[in-house]
């Protein structure tokens, strides 16, 4: 009857530590996906950014000229 118990304890460890490293898969998952969405639009700002200032360096080198 003990080792019913003992073998019964150990599956549910072992249950407990598979759902942890899953659990640990999502989180690292969702946190990638995060950064990345930050990352573009991050990239997406830059790129506006950038075409503003050309349109304005554009804008400033005609009224000189």
């Amino acid at each position: 009857m003990y080792q019913q118990y003992e073998a019964l304890a150990r599956e549910r460890m072992r249950e407990q530590r598979e759902y942890a490293a899953h659990r640990r898969l999502l989180s690292e998952l969702a946190a990638v996906r995060m950064w990345q969405r930050v990352a573009d639009y991050s990239a997406r700002r830059a790129v506006r950014a950038q075409r503003r200032l050309d349109e304005h360096s554009t804008a400033d080198y005609q009224l000189v000229a």
